[in-house]
């Protein structure tokens, strides 16, 4: 039974580290797991089709579109890009999802 990237993503990583990617992005290095264009690209071949689902909802197919013409159509670079953004929607969802459980907590 094989995790989603989604889990995956939130098993991979403390509440702390993925705050800092919400607020921080992937380029500052803090997605320790998924620096290298091996780790990146290898986790994008393996859950593509659900990070590819997952960013075309939130936020488009042009958004994609827009990836692969900045990385100038280099695939491999368009992957890490990609993976980098699901990532960061990953944390900002986790980071909003314990705000919100906090706040309850708190009401």
């Amino acid at each position: 039974n094989m995790e989603n990237a989604r889990d995956y993503i939130r098993d991979a990583y403390e509440l702390e580290d993925l705050k800092e990617i919400a607020n921080h992005g992937c380029s500052s290095g803090v997605c320790s797991q998924h620096i290298y264009y091996g780790d990146t690209n290898s986790f994008y071949d393996q859950y593509e089709d659900e990070i590819v689902a997952y960013i075309e909802s939130e936020y488009g197919t042009e958004f994609l579109v827009e990836l692969f013409e900045k990385a100038n159509a280099d695939l491999t670079h368009y992957k890490n890009d990609v993976c980098w953004a699901f990532i960061e929607m990953i944390a900002m969802e986790a980071v909003d999802e314990h705000q919100e459980e906090y706040a309850l907590s708190y009401a």
